[in-house]
């Protein structure tokens, strides 16, 4: 009888990378003489694959409470790209990619049962570990259909959860408190793994697995199916992939020394490197944080000699883009200790169950906050009509419109933009910040569900922050702050292309005159604000007519500087 030959499956999962992959690592460490078999897995509960009739009746996959379109097309086309381009990367490393379709518990079963007839054995299953309710479902029930052969790896984690020692559920809930842990480490960050520039060849008879040989004609399919076009304003004009990613780390960081720059432009809205925009790569796993880390190291130790910094101040842009990654393993660690909470109306505050409140009173992780304003009583509002116009940069605030529609056009938004639109939605229209969480969810293309819906918890009041429900951004203050000349308005918003910097943020303010000589009617070219007239008065008493709010937004400058945030 012939004896079986050992097959390793690496199951890319949400890391599609070669560099510093966990799970390919120990995949090749495992048994040095097996074959190696590298998948991915579409999940048609997370991708929308309903077009492929070869794949069975498949509906179009959507969000947990509102059910929008799980993933709409830009979301969707990085998502295709980043899988092509592993599989060219593989192909590199004379290896190859299998790309299968299905619920991974139902597909890997049967993968085990049809290589047994091609005299393999399927010793084990390597994965990245997730940590968002849904996927760790998928996790359990992978684990039980293939009688726990599956092995999971902290692939998307920047820093190792076996290297502290507060994971999971004694984790902290406020972030400043993990950061200064984090950062009394003397080495926080793991080093990134050899992955060899030679993998073992393709075990070539699983090509007659069921639809095996169909896969890449599928995905590519799947990908020409996608209408989205191209708009030349958008700050994110990479395809997915690994190639993409290292190649925009080495350019930031090594060849236009962006990287220094960074905490003094973070914060922009036009253009492709006023930030790093290594989230999207970051969010499908094409981009190793580990290798961020030391990269910056690297960096750091080329530019010693020429330029020395105080560290962690605005200067020191290493610092602060480290700060950023730190924010994304938080979340990650939350999630993992904390659960659903982060998908709960009320959130990690725990308003909604008191049971919960009184577990985190015996954890004593924190020193519980004490917040000026509970949400105890807080009810959430429902507006259809409000909520559409909000999506698709119609609210009347052109601030808020020019955000809302850079997403709609392209899937991406900068970061200022993504607090302001929250804020707005949570905070001015009170409506369920949930929708707004799954809106994101659906569009944009570097969403992450631990950053995600941690920020937007954040930003409505329910999450971890101290100050609770008082972050109330002044969107026409913000405006003027991020975009004092309207440049980015007008980008986005080209029916206000005309006005002059005293209306850009504030059209309503215009008299019939005015709107006249402009060439922009209220009501007609451009909206009638929603709700932000009402509630600034509400917020700012002192601006109650429309000549205080016309002198505040013209030249006042000193008045500007102390108005509340």
């Amino acid at each position: 009888m012939t004896a079986s030959k050992s097959v390793q499956v690496c199951f890319f999962r949400n890391v599609l990378r070669v560099h510093d992959n966990q799970s390919l690592f120990h995949a090749l460490k495992a048994k040095p003489d097996a074959d190696i078999l590298p998948v991915v897995c579409l999940d048609p509960r997370m991708t929308d694959i309903s077009i492929l009739k070869n794949q069975g009746d498949n509906p179009v996959p959507k969000t947990w409470f509102f059910k929008l379109d799980r993933t709409k097309g830009f979301r969707s086309k990085f998502y295709y790209e980043s899988i092509m381009d592993l599989k060219q990367q593989l192909v590199k490393r004379g290896s190859d990619l299998m790309i299968l379709y299905g619920r991974p518990e139902e597909v890997f079963p049967r993968l085990e049962k049809y290589l047994s007839t091609k005299k393999y054995q399927l010793e084990n299953v390597h994965a990245p570990k997730e940590y968002a309710y849904e996927e760790l479902l998928v996790e359990k029930a992978l684990s039980k259909s293939m009688k726990g052969n599956v092995k999971y790896y902290h692939d998307s984690m920047m820093v190792h959860p076996d290297d502290l020692d507060f994971a999971g559920e004694r984790t902290y809930k406020v972030y400043t408190h993990f950061r200064k842990r984090i950062e009394k480490m003397d080495h926080p960050v793991r080093a990134p793994l050899d992955i060899p520039e030679k993998l073992p060849a393709f075990p070539e008879a699983v090509w007659d697995f069921e639809h095996a040989k169909d896969g890449f004609k599928d995905l590519e399919a799947l990908y020409k199916d996608i209408h989205v076009k191209k708009d030349s304003r958008s700050a994110f004009p990479w395809k997915g992939g690994e190639q993409s990613a290292l190649d925009r780390l080495n350019s930031y960081v090594f060849k236009t020394h962006a990287v220094d720059e960074y905490k003094h432009t973070r914060n922009g809205m036009i253009g492709t490197e006023y930030s790093t925009k290594f989230s999207a790569f970051l969010a499908h796993g094409c981009l190793s944080p580990r290798l961020i880390w030391h990269q910056m190291d690297k960096f750091n130790q080329q530019r010693k000699r020429k330029r020395s910094v105080k560290a962690g101040g605005d200067d020191d842009g290493i610092y602060w883009v480290r700060f950023e990654l730190l924010w994304r393993d938080f979340f990650r660690y939350l999630v993992e200790g904390y659960g659903s909470r982060v998908f709960m109306l009320h959130g990690f505050r725990n308003m909604e169950k008191s049971e919960l409140a009184k577990e985190d009173d015996k954890k004593q992780v924190d020193n519980k906050p004490k917040p000026k304003n509970s949400y105890t009583d807080k009810v959430w509002k429902s507006n259809d009509d409000q909520f559409n116009k909000w999506c698709n940069g119609q609210t009347g605030t052109p601030f808020v419109d020019a955000c809302m529609r850079e997403l709609l056009y392209t899937g991406f938004l900068n970061n200022r933009g993504r607090q302001n639109v929250a804020s707005y939605l949570a905070k001015d229209l009170e409506i369920d910040w949930r929708i707004g969480a799954e809106y994101f969810e659906s569009m944009l293309l570097d969403h992450d569900v631990h950053s995600n819906y941690g920020n937007w918890q954040y930003v409505a009041g329910v999450g971890c922050d101290p100050r609770e429900g008082f972050r109330h951004f002044n969107i026409i203050k913000q405006g003027k702050d991020y975009d004092p000349d309207g440049d980015y308005i007008k980008l986005w918003c080209p029916e206000l292309e005309h006005l002059p910097t005293h209306f850009i943020h504030c059209p309503w303010l215009m008299t019939k005159e005015d709107q006249t000589k402009y060439k922009c009617q209220i009501g007609r070219d451009y909206p009638e604000p929603m709700a932000l007239f009402d509630t600034w008065i509400k917020h700012y008493p002192a601006a109650a007519t429309n000549g205080a709010i016309t002198n505040y937004f013209q030249d006042n400058k000193k008045k500007v500087k102390t108005e509340k945030k």
